[in-house]
């Protein structure tokens, strides 16, 4: 596994997500198909509420490695097309999300769960079933662990078996009540997860959802009538996981997945009878009413759509997953040699009917990662990911993170990614949107949105449980990837990258750094210093994935990268860190030339001649050890059972206590001083539970070893297996006398928990490579034939010169100091005659910027020319080379850094047009027929939460700017500012929050003067849910010189009506002309002509400039009946005007 495994004596169990459902597709153009990966998928409210917004065709694979969460989503969506929620009313709400339900659902439930164990005998009776079509599995392993989840459901308990059963389920509970009191949320706590589903009407709804939540660990049900509740009285067993160390986990809260704005806190104009019976209840009531009439629309979307969408299903590790997937994708193999999960030694291997004949997709357009970022090492987790989307504008990929209050994104973004953001994105071939952009759809800051919270609980209680913050980031492809020309050649000087790399490794390693760990930061951070999120494989894994993205000479970067780490001070995890670099195929020959060096061991030295340690013969017949091999290879698996009563340091502590400390395995010599005093470490080890078979002869090649697992795991009685690779040069060195033993990584919390029952190194059992009962050395590991395999990229191919008549290349320059990338040079070499013509002409070649990543040359009356950048760089920087002899152009560019977006302000949403697709790509879609309409007309009902929901579009430094008039203002910092002050005060406007009289007609122009040169007449103030922010439907007017587009003839009628018109300077009309084509394709219903303007021009906008024309004309005239009344001349203005969804900018 390629991150550090923990002692999982305690897991927590996931059965209902934890945030508000979020769309998967909200990032891509209406009407294409998808495909979609989701990681860490969790619970079924993403993909339900994505199908109920969305009715494309899509296909989704899910994996995560807990077997319940699958289990229970596909018994979910097989009791939907059944049809069950027409027939058994709140049955499918109880299921889902109830720990306690009443006889009707428990019969309905194992009634289902058995019908699936039926189905699930073999992979072709599942394929043949009614649900085979449409819910996929992509190997048989998942099928053989939810074949045993859904025995778990359907049994039948009575007696004793029902009482043992019942024992079980309230000792979980009391245990996870125990953890809720000790964390502060027992049943007086106070929890701020809530307030999430409200935003962004969230200022008066934490109490009642804080209420709710104690309701509900109260009592087990969301039910609030006494009587109702007093039927469920039957434990759920899908809350209940087969794993005894995996308990619920102590957050669960079925309300947190939904929307709950506009349940009690955002009155919504509406005919629907069943709001209409609601909105008099109390608010606790009308929010489980709420989310339970959400969750019935969710499910209804879902059957009346289920003919175009399939859904796939893989229960194991998310990023063992991802590099099968690229090994497949690539080399067409079902397995890469990785196990399922960190606990357990089954193979990954897909063998599911649709991996055997390709029909599932090995890229994909979307890639969420839930939070997984959260559990496992963020540059692993992008590292396997980033391979797999696709090569498209609209492609894009998710992480969330909880980070603490306070932090700036740009900093998050640092830890994520180990170092500097615009050299490893770079190297992920990723592009951070928010990074670049300063602005996301959805508000940036939870810490902002707790302030004024304005509930009986007091602030200081609030901000005590809000010390971190949630945080969703999205990753497009660079636009450089995304060229005509293809996917530039990205070209580094070896001892550059060398410096790049070695940054990265410091970073993930700086805990071994003594000064560090003595720090006063580290030491009052214990939790976050027991954290180990990576070790040397990691790193490998990310150098091979470097490897397939850079031109280089990697030899020589090897060495120097390894040179530079050598004189670094470290753990004893170098010989672990050469010894991965060649199994992932990553530098095999600087391993050879490191273990050829000259060692002590003259027989030793012998062996390592050849790229196999030769055989050595020994004084008699035989060594009785791995001398006696024929051919002794490089690297060697050791296999270690270690005895349960060994265990009992784990299993006799109290489980929170044990805080999941991260095991490691140790190689050492049998001295304690002198040559034979060695020590190695070796993190990335293989942990299961079960009994070791074996085959073949004892110390011989053809020895091999099978684990057989007990799926007791923690509560059984077999031995702990683990499994590890090293080169086989250690064990030569003393190949019976070394010792070999288990034992857990030494971090703050670790020390604290252990360090009075274990000695100083921390080591569970230890034993010596003689001991043929207990150590067994194989050429792989446990199960496997091979070493395991990340692909990285795979070769992509480049346009024709002949049809591109350029070839373009990269030039990364790094920093010697600090590993930065600072400057990039991007090499234009002319292959059309036109171009070479004009070059030795000695034309005038003109260079303007057309985005901060774009540059476009022109020379003479040629077509453009577009040089692009993986990363933002500074325009004043730019410098140019032109060698006509050659047919050369060079432009270099200085990296932008994250505070330069003030350099260019108006980069907030560009519409890229790539290959003759436009695309939204910092601005989701939105399907405004879902969006809730938010009640403006009565003056008792005003959204008052609408305030600060536009507050948190300023930043501190712009909240500041406001209000102290001698702060200096940045140029652009100023325009975005004036900028928001203006969508502010259409949204206060309309919502009759700005004056007596609300408007619904807004005009923008330049100077006091003149005519209005953008024309908004908005229909409705709506809530986008996906986003949880506020967002006016409108129609749009761009003037421009246009005989039938005449202003005063069409604005005059409104004058009546009144027209709120500001008055802007010309920077900000021209951004307001930049974001124009963003807010209408966003919620486009229409298709763009063939002869679409933005496509004959080559760009959006079209233009910028008063007078001139700025977004096509495809979409005008396209409105829903009856979008706007009692407006003057509506008729003639629909002809010019096209939809737009104006939302805030945070």
């Amino acid at each position: 596994m390629l991150t550090p495994v923990p002692v999982n004596a305690l897991t927590f169990f996931y059965p209902v997500g934890n945030t508000p459902a979020v769309s998967l597709t909200q990032s891509l153009p209406p009407d294409s198909p998808a495909y979609i990966l989701l990681l860490g998928c969790g619970d079924a409210r993403n993909i339900l509420f994505t199908r109920h917004i969305d009715d494309r065709e899509m296909d989704i694979t899910c994996c995560d490695n807990q077997k319940a969460v699958i289990a229970r989503n596909i018994l979910l969506f097989s009791l939907i097309i059944d049809g069950q929620d027409l027939q058994s009313g709140n049955s499918l709400w109880s299921i889902y999300y109830h720990m306690y339900i009443d006889k009707e659902s428990l019969d309905l439930l194992r009634s289902q769960a058995r019908k699936l164990y039926e189905l699930s005998a073999s992979m072709d009776t599942w394929q043949q079933s009614k649900y085979g079509s449409s819910l996929r599995l992509c190997d048989s392993a998942t099928l053989a662990d939810l074949k045993r989840m859904w025995s778990f459901y359907s049994m039948e308990r009575k007696g004793d078996e029902a009482s043992q059963f019942n024992r079980r389920f309230e000792s979980v509970l009391s245990e996870v009540k125990a953890i809720r009191f000790s964390k502060g949320i027992g049943a007086d706590g106070v929890g701020v997860a809530g307030f999430r589903s409200a935003i962004p009407a969230h200022h008066n709804a934490f109490a009642n959802l804080n209420d709710l939540h104690h309701h509900y660990w109260e009592h087990g049900s969301t039910e609030l009538n006494a009587h109702t509740r007093a039927t469920e009285q039957y434990p759920n067993p899908t809350f209940l996981p087969l794993e005894y160390e995996v308990i619920l986990h102590f957050g669960t809260d079925p309300m947190l997945g939904f929307h709950h704005a506009t349940a009690a806190y955002a009155p919504l104009r509406s005919n629907d009878p069943a709001l209409e019976r609601v909105k008099n209840l109390p608010r606790p009531e009308r929010l489980v009413m709420a989310a339970r009439t959400e969750f019935s629309e969710w499910i209804a979307s879902y059957r009346n759509h289920n003919s175009n969408m399939r859904i796939r299903f893989f229960i194991g590790d998310a990023i063992s997953f991802a590099h099968t997937l690229q090994n497949k994708r690539v080399k067409r193999l079902s397995t890469g040699n990785w196990y399922r999960d960190q606990y357990c030694f089954q193979r990954l291997q897909l063998d599911g009917p649709d991996y055997s004949s390709s029909v599932a997709p090995l890229y994909f357009d979307v890639i969420d990662t839930s939070d997984l970022c959260d559990h496992v090492g963020s540059l692993v987790l992008l590292t396997a990911c980033s391979p797999l989307l696709l090569n498209r504008a609209s492609s894009i990929l998710y992480t969330e993170v909880i980070a603490e209050s306070g932090q700036k994104h740009s900093e998050v973004l640092n830890h994520m990614l180990c170092g500097h953001v615009p050299t490893l994105s770079t190297l992920l071939d990723l592009f951070p949107l928010e990074y670049w952009t300063n602005t996301s759809s959805v508000p940036a800051s939870e810490a902002q949105a707790l302030d004024g919270m304005t509930d009986a609980i007091t602030s200081e209680a609030i901000r005590g449980k809000a010390q971190h913050v949630f945080l969703r980031s999205r990753w497009r492809r660079p636009i450089s990837t995304l060229s005509c020309y293809g996917p530039p050649e990205i070209r580094f000087e070896p001892t550059q990258l060398a410096k790049a790399l070695y940054k990265v490794y410091a970073y993930m390693f700086h805990d071994e750094d003594h000064t560090y760990k003595v720090s006063p930061e580290n030491l009052l951070s214990t939790p976050a210093s027991s954290l180990a999120w990576y070790h040397r494989a990691s790193f490998d894994a990310f150098l091979r994935l470097v490897q397939t993205r850079v031109t280089v000479d990697w030899s020589v970067a090897m060495d120097r990268l390894l040179a530079l780490v050598r004189n670094r001070p470290m753990g004893m995890n170098y010989q672990e860190l050469h010894m991965h670099l060649h199994l992932l195929d990553s530098c095999s020959s600087n391993f050879q030339k490191f273990w050829r060096q000259p060692h002590n061991d003259s027989a030793l030295s012998t062996g390592m001649k050849s790229m196999s340690l030769s055989h050595v013969t020994p004084p008699s017949k035989k060594w009785g050890d791995l001398r006696d091999w024929k051919d002794i290879p490089t690297v060697v698996c050791i296999t270690l059972k270690i005895p349960r009563q060994q265990l009992a340091i784990f299993t006799e502590t109290n489980r929170e206590e044990l805080s999941a400390p991260f095991a490691h395995c140790t190689l050492k010599g049998p001295g304690s001083q002198g040559p034979d005093a060695w020590q190695d470490i070796f993190t990335a080890c293989q942990l299961g539970f079960g009994d070791i078979s074996t085959r073949g002869k004892l110390y011989d090649n053809s020895f091999e070893v099978s684990v057989v697992e007990d799926e007791a795991g923690w509560n059984g009685t077999s031995p702990l297996i683990a499994a590890f690779y090293v080169p086989a040069v250690l064990l030569l060195r003393k190949p019976r006398k070394a010792a070999i033993a288990f034992g857990i990584h030494n971090t703050g919390s670790s020390t604290h928990h252990f360090a009075s029952e274990l000695d100083l190194g921390i080591n569970i059992y230890e034993t010596t490579l003689e001991n043929s009962s207990s150590v067994y050395i194989t050429r792989y590991a446990p199960n496997q034939a091979g070493f395991p395999v990340a692909i990285g990229f795979s070769p992509r191919s480049r346009a024709k010169a002949t049809d591109i008549e350029a070839e373009v290349s990269l030039i990364a320059v790094v920093d010697r100091e600090n590993g930065h990338i600072v400057t990039f040079t991007s090499q234009l070499y002319l292959t059309g005659d036109s171009y070479k013509n004009a070059l030795r002409n000695e034309c005038q070649v003109e260079r303007s910027a057309m985005s901060p990543c774009e540059i476009s040359i022109r020379l003479k009356d040629t077509t453009p020319l577009v040089i692009s950048f993986p990363v933002c760089v500074v325009e004043n920087s730019l410098r140019e080379r032109i060698v006509p002899s050659s047919s050369y152009i060079g432009v270099s560019a200085k990296v932008a850094t994250v505070s330069q977006w003030m350099d260019y302000p108006d980069y907030m949403y560009p519409v890229l047009l790539q290959h003759g697709e436009i695309t939204n790509w910092n601005i989701p879609y939105i399907n405004l027929r879902t969006c809730p309409i938010v009640d403006v007309d009565r003056p008792s009902h005003k959204p008052q939460w609408l305030r600060p929901h536009l507050t948190l579009m300023m930043s501190a430094r712009e909240r500041a700017m406001r209000s102290q008039m001698d702060m200096p203002r940045p140029a652009g910092e100023f325009l975005r500012l004036k900028f928001k002050d203006t969508l502010e005060t259409m949204f206060l406007h309309f919502a009759g929050l700005g004056a007596e009289k609300r408007n619904v007609v807004f005009g923008l122009k330049n100077g006091t003067k003149g005519d209005i040169h953008i024309l908004i007449l908005v229909s409705s103030l709506r809530i986008n849910l996906a986003d949880r922010a506020a967002v006016l439907d409108c129609a749009v007017i761009p003037f421009y010189h246009d005989p039938a587009l005449n202003p005063e003839k069409l604005i005059t009628p409104l004058l009546s009506q009144g027209v709120l018109t500001s008055v802007v300077e010309d920077a900000e009309m021209q951004l307001w002309r930049r974001v124009l084509p963003a807010y209408v394709e966003r919620c486009r219903t229409w298709t763009h002509r063939d002869s679409c303007e933005y496509v004959r021009a080559g760009t959006i906008p079209l233009s910028t400039e008063n007078g001139k024309q700025c977004i096509c004309t495809c979409g005008n005239g396209n409105f829903p009946q009856n979008f706007i009344r009692d407006i003057p001349n509506w008729e003639a203005l629909a002809k010019h005007a096209v939809r737009a969804a104006i939302s805030p900018a945070f």
